[in-house]
């Protein structure tokens, strides 16, 4: 064999695959057709939160005269703004590609072809090893082959979005996921006008009720028109989306249509040479394996979450399997993070999910760090099984995605509530709302008033 490892695929998953075999002293070729990162770091993840931090910047002017900033004229050049984003997304790139090279990884660029079990061909080299791990990532979607979006062809997706600016100043976005979210938050804050059309009857509807109803309210403040319940018809070349409600049938126009409503997997590589059969995504088990000798899976293909984070952690997984180590990752426990204003992050179970649940939840109006940051809304919700384990939690706060840690950590190590609450928290911080809220649960919750008996 030519190698012990080919991974297909340079993405969060791929390269941290790669990377983890390498450090374990194994032969390892990565096969990329594009650009290292995937599309995380070239047109999701890192581009997008570059964006938003710059539009949240602007959009906080309107709070600079209270903090004691006076400035004049303030204006925006969104050009600047994807600049910026450009070397972010390059500096990091390259980074990639230098950790690859210093675990001695042979990057092979092109697109790989499975052609066996143990087989991958790049344009006319046919290269050996004895595993492969598939990851291969996903792209924008624009409907089902059984529901085609008609007219998607006068609409942009994500990765026009981050490529280059949309024209004009009135933004229709067809979805209510993450991406669609995101890019509400982003024009929303740099003075453009959003509708955003959603296909349920409410929006993030992976994340609790309580998180939606409180995420629709905040969107709205900020200018976003959000329609619930919409069936998309068509769109036309004057950016006109024609849809339906249960009002009956109806219709926006804007300067450009988003559509956001969701991705799919990268299966164009030979799988049926090996026998691979898919059902929309690739089947694996609890170790990546695809059942088929030698060849493993990770990340968006493999139809289990769609997220970078999930990617790298399930990559790592199939390496240490199929080099007979034992798991290092807790696949079961991955959070789940949208980078709105505030942000708004989930692990584990819901509180619906479980009998018996015990909830403590923590208003963010009474954090110090919030208020001092400019936000008074949001929450922390901890929730706990019958037997006081924690199971799952849910943020909505400013910074909320950088504290998410800390519970999925308790909630990976199975530890009780008492367990989290011993901790001493630093003050002034967001993360010390993490506390309160599992105090709560007893109505021991320092900064709020007490339960009613």
């Amino acid at each position: 064999m030519d190698y012990e490892l080919i991974v297909l695929g340079g993405g969060p998953g791929g390269y941290t695959g790669a990377i983890r075999a390498a450090k374990l002293g194994k032969r390892v070729a990565l096969i990329e057709k594009d650009s290292l990162g995937g599309t995380c770091l070239n047109r999701g993840c890192i581009p997008t939160k570059a964006l938003l931090h710059s539009a949240e910047l602007y959009s906080s002017k309107s709070e600079w005269a209270e903090l004691g900033i006076l400035a004049e004229n303030v204006t925006l050049d969104e050009g600047k703004i994807y600049e910026r984003k450009q070397k972010v997304v390059a500096t990091l790139r390259d980074g990639v590609k230098s950790l690859v090279k210093a675990n001695g990884i042979d990057l092979i660029e092109g697109e790989g072809v499975l052609t066996g079990e143990h087989t991958i061909k790049v344009g006319d080299r046919e290269i050996s090893a004895d595993y492969i791990l598939l990851a291969t990532g996903s792209v924008p979607s624009a409907g089902s082959k059984e529901r085609p979006l008609i007219g998607v062809e006068y609409t942009v997706n994500s990765d026009d979005v981050l490529a280059a600016p949309v024209k004009g100043d009135n933004i229709t976005i067809i979805g209510a996921g993450v991406i669609a979210l995101e890019f509400a938050t982003y024009y929303a804050a740099i003075g453009k006008s959003v509708t955003l059309l959603a296909p349920g009857e409410r929006i993030i509807k992976m994340m609790s009720k309580d998180a939606s109803v409180q995420l629709t309210a905040v969107l709205k403040k900020q200018g976003v028109k959000i329609v619930t319940g919409v069936k998309v018809k068509s769109v036309d070349e004057n950016h006109t989306v024609y849809y339906a409600t249960e009002k009956g049938e109806a219709s926006v126009t804007g300067d450009a249509v988003i559509t956001a409503i969701g991705r799919k997997p990268v299966l164009d590589i030979g799988l049926n040479k090996v026998g691979i059969t898919v059902d929309k995504f690739i089947a694996v088990d609890d170790n990546m394996y695809t059942g088929k000798a030698g060849i493993y899976a990770c990340g968006d293909i493999t139809g289990k979450m769609q997220l970078a984070h999930f990617a790298a952690a399930s990559a790592i997984t199939a390496v240490e399997s199929m080099f007979g180590l034992p798991h290092s990752m807790d696949l079961s426990v991955c959070p789940s993070c949208i980078y709105t204003s505030p942000e708004l992050a989930s692990v584990g179970k819901k509180e619906t999910d479980i009998e018996n649940a015990k909830v403590g939840k923590f208003l963010m109006g009474a954090n110090g760090k919030s208020l001092i940051e400019g936000v008074n809304r949001g929450y922390i919700k901890v929730i706990a099984d019958e037997n006081d384990v924690v199971v799952g939690a849910e943020i909505f706060s400013v910074r909320g995605t950088d504290i998410m840690g800390e519970l999925s950590l308790a909630i990976a190590k199975g530890l009780k509530t008492h367990e989290v609450s011993e901790v001493i928290h630093p003050h002034p911080t967001v993360m010390e709302a993490i506390g309160e809220s599992v105090e709560d649960i007893y109505g021991l919750a320092t900064h709020m008033a007490p339960r009613r008996r």
